[in-house]
């Protein structure tokens, strides 16, 4: 599936963060997929995640996580990699409307 140049995509496998790196300087909307993460790894960086979520924030873009299972309140987390492109796509389009 090919991301929208402001949206990077990464991944964590066998404890390797995987990263596009193809990708413009415009990117702004983030995706985290952590399909096939247990959650043990995840409860290790769930707080940077957070602070990652604030800093993207506060900077007019999203972050948003793709795992089966819900492990924070303060996380946008999606099921699906396609949901996760919807949701980035839904926030653009309030943003550009100022809602």
């Amino acid at each position: 599936m090919n991301s929208p140049d402001n949206i990077l995509v990464f991944s964590i496998k066998d404890g390797n963060i995987l990263i596009d790196s193809k990708k413009s300087a415009n990117v702004k909307n983030f995706i985290a997929d952590l399909n096939g993460v247990d959650l043990d790894t995840i409860n290790k960086i769930k707080d940077k995640f957070i602070t990652f979520d604030r800093n993207v924030s506060n900077k007019n873009g999203s972050f948003v996580v793709v795992c089966q299972f819900s492990f924070n309140d303060k996380l946008t987390i999606v099921p699906t990699l396609q949901e996760a492109y919807d949701y980035i796509e839904m926030e653009e389009i309030e943003r550009q409307l100022n809602i």
